[in-house]
């Protein structure tokens, strides 16, 4: 059974173009697809599920224009989700760097957490200015404000100063839109997760895509390292 799936929601910007519109991209779909998917992981009883909302290189490298959009997203999507997630005991965690994104989003972000830390029967983990080379230095830096023993630090003792160091490791993870790449989602932490890889954009991603991410991770045989 799946204890912790990953989704890299890609392929959003395509079919905002797909429609020739590239506000479309804010349409409610794409939102209220994160909460069918959630959906569906809490009754496939899955406990954790990581889903890559926004990469520091989007942060960093997209226009104000669009930023706003995502931003505003936020500011409508989340005090929705957080009431969905209260009513199906669900807990909201955030794995990245807060500091990249404005205060009253950091602020709702951080209140949401507050207010989910009862659900008990899953975990919903947003990367949000997140990548992995970025939890690795800030995880250096964190071992190194402590005055950690270099003798003493392996790798499961460096795991503790990561973000999704507190999490069991992804089991699977699914990246839609076509590519065929991890691009540094749970690096550190993947090293025995199962990847499916399927050319339907996030906001179509719907059951029969999820239940195949299922079937084909059930029909692989996971030796680890035996």
């Amino acid at each position: 059974m799946i204890k912790h799936i990953g989704f890299i929601m890609d392929g959003n910007r395509r079919w905002a173009t797909k429609l020739s519109n590239l506000a479309t991209f804010w349409h409610e779909k794409w939102g209220d697809n994160i909460e069918k998917i959630l959906m569906l992981c809490l009754d496939s009883e899955i406990e954790f599920v990581s889903m890559w909302a926004l990469s520091k290189e989007n942060i960093l490298e997209r226009s104000e224009i669009e930023l706003a959009g995502i931003f505003q997203l936020f500011r409508d999507k989340i005090p929705k989700l957080v009431e969905k997630l209260i009513k199906n005991s669900v807990c909201l965690d955030i794995v990245g760097d807060l500091w990249l994104v404005p205060a009253d989003i950091r602020t709702l972000l951080l209140e949401s957490i507050e207010k989910t830390k009862g659900g008990i029967r899953m975990t919903c983990i947003f990367a949000i200015g997140y990548s992995w080379q970025d939890e690795i230095i800030r995880g250096i830096k964190r071992a190194l404000a402590e005055g950690i023993d270099p003798k003493k630090l392996d790798e499961k003792t460096f795991l503790t100063y990561l973000d999704t160091g507190r999490y069991p490791p992804p089991d699977l993870i699914v990246r839609t839109g076509g590519a065929i790449r991890h691009s540094g989602f749970y690096l550190y932490h993947s090293a025995y997760a199962e990847y499916f890889f399927t050319d339907t954009l996030w906001p179509d991603f719907g059951k029969d895509d999820f239940d195949r991410a299922l079937e084909s991770y059930n029909s692989t045989k996971r030796n680890f390292w035996k």
